[in-house]
């Protein structure tokens, strides 16, 4: 089967249950919004899985994917006992660090709400530590997860990770449903733990039920030693990363808490909406292209990115335009209920309508990173999201007493045009970039004025310029030759369905 096909069957399966799993998300969201808005409660929750993430982003997410997934795929095809053995001595590296951070998390939970948050009343960061100790019992279990995810994929199957946001906003679900119950906020927490346990059982399940990995009949500590060294080799361009990512996370916590403690839940709340195109498309893409470029060809990865920048793009440009006009539209159909009220509207407006300035760059930056790491070039990966990450910091720390809300925003945008500019450089993809983006941004530029005038607040009004957007789109592609040569190419068959 060739690398194309492959790509789109795992994006294939990963949209699938990224769609699903948005579905709940957004469920989610909206009735931890009609519950608890953007007050004390919502705002002390965020804070505390935002402790528990960014420490365990370290372990979890993109330094560890980036590294063990391409290495494990290719043991899977020179030897299967070396597989084995990268795999228990991650495991058990993990499962060390894991409980450590645990404790360290429970223990300095006063502390590091106290560091997160200062701008929290004592109250208000008393609760987040409270919830920041129950979300601590969960990390194991989630990083864990993780690792069995990044296994599976190696495999050329996505059945955990397909399944991880639908039980992650299940067990959030839950916890939502019984603190409104209850009347006791700090249920809200243990909806986290409760996704960490669902998870880390789905994933064991899956991957003895399939024979993913299978027990060592012992663990050599010669065969380890070498394993680790390759994934040393491998993960070490890439540990500053997470540092970085984290630190420009917590600089936005702190930021926003200072801005107003509203602030803090309305992130969440805009990123929920902002970060659709990033689950759907970026993520499934992104996570597939590691198991599938990786196996490709120089030559044949180059062409697959040539031929999906375009794509990525074409999509992306016009939705972002679309949020930046109608932001409070969509912000009052999706939350404006229950205790989400005009202060919480007007805050989380501002800040989706910051983050939608580069949500094209995002989605697509996020793609050309993971097709970097694909071809094992960490080094330029983490180059890209440091000097990504140090822009997200520098627009947060500079422009927040100016801009207020609006910053929080606009420096996840200077996130996603860094990082979208750096990887598309470091892969040679300048002028397949300005091929397809200078026209959709010149017609963005003739578009925004028109939406702006026409922007949306309620339901009628999206309707009204939900139409203005397919006019409008629709008239450039008819008028412009570029996009006219766009769907004769790439709409009639899929980039992926086509050999090189």
């Amino acid at each position: 089967m060739s690398t194309q096909i492959r790509l789109g069957r795992a994006f294939a399966r990963l949209f699938a249950g990224g769609v699903l799993g948005k579905a709940l998300g957004i469920l989610r969201e909206i009735a931890l919004a009609a519950s608890f808005g953007t007050g004390a409660s919502a705002a002390a929750f965020r804070a505390a899985q935002t402790a528990t993430i960014l420490p365990t982003h370290f372990f979890s997410s993109d330094a560890l994917n980036a590294a063990f997934i391409p290495l494990f795929a290719r043991y899977l095809r020179e030897s299967e006992p070396r597989a084995r053995s990268l795999f228990w001595s991650v495991f058990l590296l993990l499962a060390g660090t894991s409980f450590i951070l645990a404790a360290a998390l429970w223990l300095g939970a006063p502390w590091i709400a106290a560091a997160l948050v200062p701008g929290f009343s004592a109250g208000a960061r008393a609760i987040t530590a409270d919830m920041l100790r129950i979300m601590a019992l969960g990390v194991p279990f989630y990083v864990q997860a993780s690792l069995a995810s990044y296994a599976e994929m190696a495999h050329g199957r996505y059945f955990i990770a397909s399944v991880r946001a639908s039980v992650q906003n299940i067990g959030l679900l839950i916890g939502v449903g019984a603190a409104v119950l209850t009347r006791n906020a700090l249920l809200l927490a243990w909806g986290f733990t409760l996704y960490s346990v669902l998870i880390a059982t789905v994933a064991t399940l899956s991957l003895v039920r399939n024979g993913f990995v299978g027990r060592p009949a012992r663990l050599d500590g010669a065969e380890a030693g070498i394993v680790l060294r390759e994934f040393a080799r491998l993960i070490a361009p890439l540990l500053l990363l997470p540092l970085l990512v984290q630190a420009a996370l917590a600089v936005e916590r702190v930021v926003a808490s200072r801005i107003a403690m509203d602030a803090v839940a309305a992130i969440d709340y805009a990123k929920t909406i902002s970060e659709t195109g990033l689950a759907l498309i970026a993520v499934p893409l992104g996570m597939a292209g590691l198991a599938e470029l990786g196996r490709a060809s120089e030559n044949a990865a180059r062409a697959r990115l040539e031929q999906l920048l375009p794509i990525l793009l074409a999509v992306t440009v016009p939705c972002s335009a679309f949020l930046v006009a109608n932001a409070e539209g969509v912000v009052r159909l999706v939350f404006a209920r229950g205790q989400f009220g005009e202060t919480s509207i007007g805050v989380t407006t501002l800040v989706l309508r910051g983050l939608a300035v580069g949500f094209w760059a995002h989605v697509t930056g996020y793609v050309l990173a993971k097709s970097l790491s694909a071809r094992s070039r960490n080094r330029q990966v983490a180059r890209a999201m440091a000097l990504a990450s140090m822009a997200h910091m520098g627009v947060n720390l500079l422009a927040w007493p100016y801009l207020g809300p609006l910053t929080l925003g606009l420096s996840g945008s200077a996130f996603g045009l860094v990082l979208f500019a750096a990887s598309a450089r470091a892969l040679d993809l300048a002028a397949a970039t300005r091929q397809a983006l200078l026209p959709l941004l010149g017609a963005s530029a003739a578009y925004l004025p028109l939406a702006w005038t026409l922007r949306a607040t309620s339901l009628t009004g999206l309707l009204g310029a939900a139409l203005l957007f397919l006019l409008f789109w629709g008239l450039f592609a008819g008028i412009s030759p570029a996009a006219r040569a766009f769907a004769l190419r790439y709409v009639r068959r899929p980039a992926w369905s086509r050999s090189p």
